[in-house]
């Protein structure tokens, strides 16, 4: 586990080196999800390939109809759980997404 200031300084290490990438593993860590705290300190909580891409695949069985021709305005927050969930399905898909700009009123711009 590392520090973010730790990945700064190895990643300005390395950027005279070739990159090697590494498939990742199914148990490796995809993205963190925190909770709002309302009970208490925000939490970080681990979710894997595995979790996403199973969350994913289950929409399909759901009967959830995503095509590569959509577009995905993102207006959730990227932390929150669901919106990461489409976010890697229209990934998987090859699904275009939009970001909204934060402001409610231009909704219909950002779209």
């Amino acid at each position: 586990m590392y520090e973010i200031h730790e990945v700064i300084r190895l990643g300005r290490d390395s950027a005279n080196e070739e990159f090697k990438f590494e498939e990742p593993e199914t148990d490796n860590v995809y993205m963190f999800c925190y909770t709002s705290g309302t009970t208490g300190d925000p939490k970080a909580v681990k979710i894997t390939h595995k979790n996403c891409l199973a969350v994913a695949t289950s929409a399909n069985y759901a009967g959830v109809e995503i095509f590569q021709t959509d577009i995905m305005i993102s207006y959730l927050p990227l932390a929150h759980s669901f919106e990461k969930v489409l976010f890697t399905l229209c990934l998987v898909k090859g699904v275009r997404i939009g970001y909204y700009g934060g402001d409610v009123t231009k909704i219909t711009d950002d779209c």
